[in-house]
């Protein structure tokens, strides 16, 4: 961000930050650290200093400003409403470092994820490749269990003869290429609530982790393509990452068709009762995303959902606030810190029995299938949705 203009428009957002401190306590990092400068206010300190010139654009910043998990807790709690992820996407746009960069882009590169998640599946050991974001992106190539792949491009109809209406499906990169069976089990839901689901062949990337990396020409191209992508005809278009649906959302200008995640949708529209489920009696263990828990304020969505399911008895895998440690890239970039944001997650996880971890993020999902793969190669890291579609009775024959 070289524009002088944008440069004070960043000074008079971060004045709106009183220093009350009330963010230290929530933060992830700053629990870890206990570390002034691994705190969302001690953040905001270091990028005053940059813009104002009294800090050098050095490994040091680089690193406080890296460590962000952009998991926005501190915005949930903030009294000031500070807009803390604009203000950190912005400032890393600032730095001079480009290894985030390259790194979101190999990640955001869905033929790339879906090959190399296809090569770490058929090559169980790791390769001999240095410790490093590639050997841990080998590892959580194969972390989540095999399933169908995501829909073809195309259009696909409603379980019925008119349709309510027409509805775009996003797939994104990672989750095209790690929960193609989440993406079948979306579709299969919306076709049976009476929605024609489109599935366009030029939509890509969300430009998420463009955005959170600094890239910010990256992120906008990637809005570009699939505002174009996806027409004002639909209805609506549906996401299953809440890490894509929040960055979706903050697309500027918006998507011509209003974005809900797949969650919120079917919960709102999908019309769906409990005769439509069968019955299974069992506990999951279900994980909010902070994506949905800080952003969305959305932490009720899939508990309402799957109750639908009878007998279902659905208990919280950590408390609001616990960030997992995924955070787009950083499980990459960070790996010993996401473990240890990860682990007491993995404690509250009864070890020795075969449950079911829900989740609502593709990232989310990874991380934990990856921490429990060793442990309990018999618990099943889901999303919502494919719990439901399971689930789903057939429909009655005429």
């Amino acid at each position: 961000m070289r524009d002088p203009e944008a440069r004070q428009t960043l000074k008079v957002e971060l004045d709106r930050c009183v220093k009350c401190g009330m963010c230290l306590p929530e933060c992830p990092t700053y629990r870890l650290e206990a570390n002034e400068n691994e705190s969302p206010r001690g953040r905001l300190a270091l990028i005053e200093g940059l813009l104002n010139g009294r800090l050098q654009d050095d490994k040091p910043l680089r690193r406080h400003l890296d460590n962000c998990l952009t998991c926005r807790r501190c915005e949930r709690i903030c009294p000031s409403q500070v807009r803390y992820g604009h203000l950190i996407d912005q400032a890393r746009s600032l730095l001079s470092d480009d290894a985030p960069r390259r790194l979101s882009a190999l990640v955001q590169n869905r033929s790339a994820m879906t090959w190399g998640t296809r090569l770490a599946r058929a090559v169980p050991a790791a390769l001999s490749l240095p410790l490093g974001p590639l050997h841990r992106l080998h590892e959580l190539g194969r972390a989540l269990a095999h399933g169908p792949p995501a829909p073809r491009p195309g259009e696909y109809p409603a379980d019925m003869k008119t349709p309510r209406a027409r509805v775009g499906l996003f797939l994104g990169c990672a989750g095209a290429a790690q929960q193609g069976g989440a993406l079948q089990a979306a579709s299969k839901l919306l076709r049976r609530a009476g929605y024609q689901v489109s599935v366009p062949a030029a939509a890509g990337c969300c430009g998420a982790m463009s955005q959170h990396s600094g890239d910010l020409s990256a992120a906008a191209q990637l809005a570009d393509i699939n505002r174009s992508a996806f027409g004002p005809d639909l209805d609506a278009v549906v996401s299953i990452a809440s890490g894509c649906g929040i960055h979706i959302d903050s697309y500027q200008p918006a998507m011509p068709s209003r974005h809900l995640d797949i969650v919120k949708f079917l919960l709102d529209r999908g019309g769906f009762t409990g005769d439509d489920f069968a019955p299974l009696p069992r506990q999951v263990l279900l994980h909010t995303p902070c994506s949905i828990e800080n952003v969305y304020r959305g932490a009720g969505w899939a508990r309402a959902l799957l109750a639908l399911i009878p007998q279902l008895e659905i208990l919280s895998l950590g408390e609001a606030g616990q960030c997992c440690g995924a955070a787009g890239d950083y499980m990459l970039r960070r790996p010993g810190t996401a473990a240890r944001l990860r682990q007491p997650l993995l404690d509250r996880i009864p070890p020795g029995t075969a449950h079911i971890v829900l989740t609502g993020n593709v990232g989310c999902a990874m991380h934990l299938a990856d921490g429990l793969r060793d442990r309990d190669p018999a618990v099943e890291v889901l999303h919502p949705v494919e719990l439901l579609a399971r689930q789903l009775r057939d429909r009655p024959s005429a």
